[in-house]
């Protein structure tokens, strides 16, 4: 499944539900989403996850749905930013 280019037009699209979608890569253009504060991507055949997520600063840890296997990958970076929304919206 393709993601359409539109979607990264939706800069205060708060939360985005891909869950079950059979994707195998997220673009690096989710990073454009800088509004998202919940992302569902359970149920696809991710194998990781674009550092570009960090810049998705309102993001929170509780925000992003993933299988533990794919949190457990993620990017320093992406995990360092949801650390510190969590701390900062808490």
């Amino acid at each position: 499944m393709a993601l359409p280019p539109e979607l990264f037009q939706c800069k205060k699209l708060r939360t985005l539900n891909l869950g079950n979608n059979c994707l195998t890569v997220l673009p690096s253009r989710f990073g454009e989403l800088t509004g998202l504060m919940q992302l569902e991507l359970r149920g696809n055949r991710l194998e990781g996850l674009p550092v570009e997520l960090s810049e998705c600063r309102l993001l929170k840890r509780s925000g992003l749905i993933v299988e533990e296997d794919l949190f457990n990958t993620l990017p320093p970076e992406v995990k360092e930013q949801l650390w510190r929304t969590d701390k900062e919206q808490a």
